[in-house]
């Protein structure tokens, strides 16, 4: 069939409409994401070796670390709401409006005072959202990071990730 599987996990945000998602067995979920992680570095596929990382971060992000990346929404990626509001994250606590397609040309909305304002916001966000929308950016941008745990992991440990490597982890069942 040819299709690909993307994968995340629940996030709460103003976007969603629900700031009561939560994980009861966390070691559960990561377990699963261990499994896949593996399944991935199997590949002879560097995209999937790349994937693997990014799932890799949903471990991290479940357990309440910080991000494994810096975030630069608003910066470098954006979203655009049906009603034409230009947004920095959908993952964020509260709206944020840079401008508005239907009120401004693009040019006087990404160079406004309020874009730069909303910028602001979300350099000091705090909610270490690893979301594809902003992950994938910032393994672009940061590629020696992803790169180094995607050598490390597919050449180095012959193809194998464990949840052990995670400090934040207290216990894994075998």
């Amino acid at each position: 069939m040819n299709m690909e599987f993307a994968t995340a996990t629940l996030h709460n945000s103003f976007y969603f409409r629900k700031t009561d998602n939560k994980i009861d067995d966390k070691l559960k979920v990561a377990q699963n994401f261990e499994k896949l992680i593996n399944e991935l570095l199997k590949s002879s596929s560097p995209k999937k070796w790349f994937r693997a990382y990014f799932n890799h971060g949903l471990i991290n992000y479940i357990y309440g670390n910080k991000r494994l990346l810096p975030c630069d929404m608003s910066q470098n990626a954006f979203f655009i709401d049906p009603f034409c509001d230009v947004i920095p994250c959908n993952g964020m606590a509260q709206k944020a409006v840079m401008g508005n397609l239907r009120k401004q040309s693009w040019d006087e909305l990404w160079n406004s005072k309020q874009a730069e304002e909303v910028r602001a916001c979300t350099r000091k966000c705090d909610r270490n959202c690893w979301m594809i929308g902003s992950a994938s950016p910032a393994m672009h941008k940061y590629i020696w990071v992803p790169g180094w745990w995607v050598v490390k992991h597919k050449f180095l440990k012959g193809g194998r990730y464990s949840l052990k490597e995670n400090k934040f982890i207290k216990e894994t069942k075998e």
